[in-house]
């Protein structure tokens, strides 16, 4: 079970962090005058939190699975 939770913890890191760069892309190309500019920035911002959370997941996972093996 643990296997399949870390792949499914790396697929939502890399979700959030393809979400992220499609944020950065229609930040960077889009108008600079369009309301909805603010709300993309805070949403790429929360994409690169959840993603940073999922890997502190990972990291967790990882480190009880070692403890458990000493």
């Amino acid at each position: 079970m643990t296997k399949q939770t870390v792949r499914v913890l790396w697929i939502l890191i890399g979700l959030c962090l393809s979400a992220g760069v499609i944020a950065g892309i229609v930040l960077l190309l889009g108008p600079p005058d369009r309301p909805w500019r603010e709300a993309v920035r805070e949403l790429s911002t929360l994409v690169d939190v959840l993603a940073l959370l999922f890997w502190m997941g990972i990291f967790a996972i990882y480190l009880a699975r070692r403890r458990t093996r000493k």
